[in-house]
This record gives C-alpha cells, sequence and structure tokens, in this order.
C-alpha cells in the first residue's frame, strides 16, 4: 500500500527588515520557517522586487527549506501579491506609484506570473455606533477582470476566522482557488497562515502553474481549511 502524500506547505506573504516596517532580520525569518516545518517560503518584500535580494545568498544554507522571492504592491485596488517574476523582466515595475491593479494583471500574466489579491477585505459598519462592523469582501478587487485566485487567509487579520470564512466563501462563489499567507513581519508569525500544494514545487513558475491548476488550498494552525477541486471552489470551515 502506497504512503500518503504529504502536502507541500508554502507560506506565501512574508516581509522582513528590507520592507521597511520590521526589524526582522532574513536568518531569523528562514529559522523561523524551518522550525515551523514549512517546505518553503515567498519573501514578498513591499513595492520593489530587488528589496529580496539578500535572500538569495541565503538558500545556500537553508537545508529543505526553499526560499522563492516575490512582491507586494500597492495598486488603486488595495495590495497585490506578485508571483512568478524574474528581477530582469520586472524591473522594479510600479514601485514610485500606486499602479492599475488591472494593468498590474495584465503584466504579471504577460511575463508568465501571477497578481493576486491581499486581504482584500474590509470593515463596514451599520451606523456611527455599531462596535462590530461586518467583515465584506473589498468591493474595488469584484470589477477587475483576469483575476486567477485570492488571497483568503492571512495571518494578519485581526477577526481571523471570520475573515478567511467570508473571503473563502467569495472566492468559491466566482470559481477562485485560495491561498493563505502569514504576512509575517516578525520571525514569530511565519507560519502563522500558508497554502498547501499537492505537489512540490521547486520554482516560482511551479507556484504559478500549480495555483492556475487548483492544486492549491489555504492553511492555518486556529483553523480547518479544505479545498475541494470540483468546480476549483474554496471551503473554509472553522474549528473553533
Amino acid at each position: 500500500m502506497m504512503a500518503k502524500r504529504q502536502a507541500f506547505k508554502i507560506d506565501m506573504h512574508v516581509h522582513s527588515m528590507y520592507s521597511g516596517e520590521s526589524p526582522a532580520e532574513p536568518r531569523d525569518i528562514v529559522e523561523a520557517a524551518k522550525e515551523k516545518g514549512l517546505d518553503a517560503i515567498v519573501i514578498t518584500e513591499h513595492e520593489r522586487l530587488s528589496l529580496s535580494l539578500p535572500f538569495e545568498e541565503l538558500r545556500k544554507t537553508a537545508g529543505h527549506l526553499k526560499i522563492f522571492r516575490g512582491v507586494e504592491l500597492s495598486t488603486d485596488a488595495g495590495h497585490m501579491l506578485v508571483y512568478g517574476v524574474t528581477d530582469e523582466d520586472w524591473k522594479d515595475w510600479g514601485a514610485d506609484r500606486v499602479c492599475s491593479a488591472q494593468e498590474l494583471i495584465a503584466r504579471s500574466a504577460k511575463l508568465g506570473g501571477l497578481a493576486i489579491p491581499a486581504h482584500p477585505y474590509s470593515l463596514e459598519k451599520r451606523n456611527a455606533f455599531d462596535n462590530a462592523p461586518s467583515v465584506v469582501v473589498d468591493e474595488r478587487i469584484k470589477h477587475l477582470t483576469g483575476l486567477k485566485a485570492l488571497e483568503v487567509c492571512n495571518g494578519k487579520h485581526s477577526r481571523f476566522p471570520e475573515v478567511c470564512e467570508v473571503l473563502g466563501r467569495y472566492a468559491a462563489s466566482v470559481n477562485l482557488p485560495g491561498i493563505g499567507g502569514s504576512d509575517a513581519h516578525m520571525p514569530e508569525e511565519v507560519g502563522r497562515a500558508y497554502t498547501s500544494f499537492r505537489v512540490p514545487v521547486y520554482s516560482a513558475r511551479d507556484i504559478v502553474r500549480e495555483i492556475l491548476r487548483g492544486h492549491v488550498w489555504p492553511q492555518a494552525d486556529s483553523l480547518k481549511l479544505t479545498t475541494s477541486r470540483i468546480s476549483a471552489f474554496v471551503i473554509c470551515e472553522i474549528s473553533m
């Protein structure tokens, strides 16, 4: 009888001191990821792909942990994560402005990459006295064309289970796979949310390919998250 294959776990949204909002040294981020049992991390520093270049050197001493590089960009539809592009092609495009999300989606795809909305939600008050605003999907992403996935689980959510459920249900309704990432800015935050891949990946382009195939599902320690590939739906089941 064949042994059941383990999912390949990647924290898809990680920052370090080079994002300007964290004192975290790259080496400490890598060690934290290894301690959490992750198979890989994607470094997504703010605005410039080139900011994550120091992580290239750490690949030599990271052991089993694979280190990939992406970027998180500010757009007119909120933050977006970009995967699968190279320094040579990207050239820190969009770094000095709030770029068009629609243009970013198109450019990423043209270069063989993928642009995915990060933490695409907001809190909506029913009135000025509402102390428990509702979690709603960011309206700006609903008007974008060409989206292939959403970040459903983000480790920085202040109302983590509820946000994951709302975003998961929305992703299901529009037939998009969901991913998870910690949005870590400190070593202890790495791995709070991550993405399970059905098969191991060995390059940033592999990541893009498997997301496009829908062979991914978001996960977090405090939630039970499963994906039904039937109709490419994302199903979030809150486990308290």
